[in-house]
């Protein structure tokens, strides 16, 4: 019987050492402003990572952007979008650097289907922690 409880008290402890499984990450909306949105996924940007933007507008004919470091300069990222109706998206990753907590800035510059242009910087942050 005590070798039942060693065996138990084993198998709970065991058991607790498991790691949990993460919720799904959640979409951070960057910007939401009349008839534009643009949101970024997984919302926490872990770095190594692909990380999707999607951009909803209307009357919109182009997209071109960029991402660049704020916290140190790690290049620049060029990013490509694919039109899907209304919605534009784009696929990448962020690299690793020493700050755990990385700061970025987006520049996206929109061109509508009247030929007027629009340029829209936003920040946000990735995490490796």
């Amino acid at each position: 019987m005590r070798l039942f409880y060693l065996f138990l008290l084993a198998f709970i402890c065991l058991a607790g050492c498991q790691p949990t499984d993460k919720a799904p990450a959640l979409s951070l909306i960057l910007l939401n402003d009349a008839g534009l949105q643009l949101q970024l996924t997984p919302g926490n940007a872990p770095v190594e990572t692909p990380l999707q933007l999607q951009l909803t507008a209307e009357n919109l004919a182009g997209v071109s952007a960029q991402i660049s470091g704020v916290s140190m300069y790690m290049g620049q990222i060029p990013l490509r979008f694919s039109q899907q109706g209304n919605s534009w998206q784009a696929e990448f990753l962020l690299g690793a650097c020493s700050d755990p907590d990385m700061q970025w800035q987006l520049e996206l510059e929109l061109t509508f289907i009247n030929g007027e242009k629009r340029m829209l910087i936003q920040q946000f942050q990735s995490s490796w922690r």
